[in-house]
């Protein structure tokens, strides 16, 4: 989801940018007989897509607090381990960036002109919300087991289900789950610390049945 909602506010964005230009330099509309700077409902533009914006990252922050927040009571799980250290080097990286990159939007908008307010508060409050993240979650990345379902829990959210799972291999340092009508989900092999590799490996076989599920050589063989 993480991937996906970045992609998307990437593409809200380059119109965002684009308008947000278009408005600072207030280049002559002769078919409106006005202005880029004094054009119509402007506002209204800038408003629409700062909600567009507030909106997906929104759902992307509830489903990380959820997530991180669920896993914190490793009880109600069967198998509970932190996040691997590496994984967690690199999940501290990307909300870094992009923290980052929303500072970057905010004050390219606020330079370019003070009508993009709506648009500097979204990217601050962007920029706010992967540092608090970063800050407060920092602890609480896991990877559990349940009857049901695989959940990873740092920067973003997967719960891989074990209805229809057919097929668990290893490929290039990420873990595949194949379903019925060709559906594939994954997470990166070093969301799990390596020496938790065998017993997360023994506890999900134990939650499926090895008749229906096929299990690859390199998954059987991580230790």
């Amino acid at each position: 989801m993480n991937r996906s909602v970045n992609i998307l506010l990437l593409v809200i964005s380059f119109p965002a940018m684009f308008f947000t230009i278009y408005v600072s330099s207030d280049l002559p509309l002769t078919f409106l007989n006005t202005t880029a700077g004094a054009l119509p409902y402007k506002d209204t533009v800038f408003w629409v897509f700062a909600g567009l914006m507030l909106i997906l990252a929104g759902r992307r922050s509830v489903s990380r607090w959820v997530g991180v927040g669920m896993l914190r009571k490793p009880e109600r799980f069967d198998w509970s381990k932190p996040i691997g250290k590496e994984r967690k080097r690199q999940v501290r990286m990307y909300l870094l960036l992009e923290a980052a990159v929303a500072l970057g939007f905010l004050l390219t908008c606020y330079i370019m002109t003070r009508d993009s307010l709506p648009l500097q508060i979204t990217y601050g409050l962007l920029c706010i919300d992967q540092l608090i993240f970063f800050f407060i979650a920092n602890s609480w990345y896991r990877v559990g087991i349940t009857q049901k379902a695989l959940v990873v829990a740092d920067r973003e959210v997967r719960v891989l289900y074990f209805s229809g799972l057919r097929r668990v291999e290893v490929q290039q340092q990420t873990i595949y789950f194949e379903y019925i009508e060709d559906l594939q989900l994954s997470f990166p092999i070093n969301c799990i610390a390596k020496e938790d590799l065998a017993s997360f490996r023994e506890a999900l076989e134990s939650k499926l049945n090895r008749d229906k599920v096929y299990f690859s050589k390199k998954f059987k063989d991580l230790v």
